[in-house]
């Protein structure tokens, strides 16, 4: 039943058991449940700290979908290059007469941009970004005469040439690398959170863990009624209202009360 409340809800009907309050008293003042008020400071803490990481996730989730994308487009435009390359010596060949030259200078630059062949596809992210890098040297500082040979050859609707593809090419390799950097700089921060913080997901669980002691406990006590009630109403009252909105949200909305504190 308490499995469907957010994590503002979580913090909001716990508060009072641990703020200096007129609940804390009373949550005090139960035999049953008291002894569990240093949980449920700790279970409060740690549903405290999730909004203050819930955000890497969704990041993260971000970087990682856009990598997919652009992982594809980089290795569409492999392909493509490689095979326009392959197809061009071809024609070359087929030429009358052959142009021997300028097929066997075709087939050098495919060498040269895919030394491993089409491997660099199935390669990891960095090594991918790597080569490509590695591309962009050759052809603007190494050997510039490739520039004049690609450009030579059309690709796609005119004026685009083969030059065209192999900047796109380089620059789906730049953004691998800067996307692997991003990632691993959230990474980074989320491995260096303070020793002790727990995940969204334990938080949780230890939220659930706690309150549910402290309701079944209260189960058991022999407390004032309306002390019972100051503890576990709220919460039930939450609970019934977070199982409907449950149920009901994939048809229609429905209006809140707000959480008792």
């Amino acid at each position: 039943m308490l499995k469907h409340l957010n994590i503002d809800e979580m913090v909001a009907l716990i508060a009072p058991w641990v703020d200096d309050s007129k609940r804390k008293s009373v949550f005090l003042a139960i035999p049953e449940i008291a002894p569990l008020h240093g949980k449920v400071l700790k279970a409060h803490e740690a549903v405290l700290a999730i909004p203050q990481t819930k955000a890497t996730p969704t990041a993260l989730a971000a970087i990682l979908e856009e990598e997919t994308l652009v992982d594809a487009r980089h290795d569409h435009l492999a392909r493509a290059i490689s095979l326009s390359l392959d197809a061009r010596a071809e024609l070359y060949l087929a030429g009358h007469p052959p142009d021997f030259a300028r097929a066997a200078r075709a087939r050098d630059i495919s060498r040269k941009l895919f030394p491993t062949g089409l491997a660099i596809v199935s390669a990891s992210l960095l090594a991918e970004s790597g080569n490509t890098a590695r591309v962009a040297r050759l052809i603007r500082d190494e050997e510039p005469w490739m520039n004049e040979f690609l450009a030579e050859i059309p690709a796609g609707a005119p004026p685009h040439t083969l030059r065209d593809v192999v900047d796109a090419w380089i620059a789906s390799g730049a953004r691998l690398a800067e996307l692997e950097n991003a990632r691993a700089e959230l990474l980074a921060k989320e491995a260096a959170k303070p020793e002790g913080t727990l995940s969204p997901q334990a938080a949780r669980t230890l939220w659930l863990r706690i309150v549910s002691q402290v309701l079944s406990n209260l189960e058991l006590s022999e407390a004032p009624a309306e002390y019972i009630e100051a503890i576990r109403r709220p919460v039930l009252r939450a609970s019934e209202r977070a199982e409907r909105r449950y149920a009901g949200e994939k048809g229609g909305t429905e209006d809140e009360a707000p959480v008792d504190t």
